[in-house]
């Protein structure tokens, strides 16, 4: 790989100068365009999938907000529905959390 290869290119080689629409292809041909309630996913959803991981895995709201440069106050709002997954995850024995 040198310093002219393009991480992101299309089957021609060329590089694309909307990833929006490169990433919509994709989601297209591996049939995940459309998430479980029928919203059309974009490369935001990933920001959303990485939130959701970290917090399930545990991960200081603290921390993720300092990395992720947002508030605790938003995390909170957005991903606390989370929080009795992880604790029904503790009183199983499934998650050392």
């Amino acid at each position: 790989m040198s310093g002219d290869d393009y991480i992101f290119r299309m089957a021609d080689g060329k590089r694309p100068y909307d990833i929006n629409g490169t990433f919509e292809i994709l989601l297209k041909d591996s049939g995940l365009l459309r998430d479980k309630h029928g919203e059309v996913r974009t490369l935001y959803s990933l920001r959303h999938t990485y939130a959701t991981f970290q917090v399930l895995n545990g991960i200081d709201l603290h921390v993720l907000a300092r990395q992720m440069g947002t508030s605790i106050a938003m995390l909170e709002k957005h991903y606390s529905h989370l929080i009795p997954a992880m604790k029904a995850k503790l009183l199983a024995g499934k998650y050392k959390g």
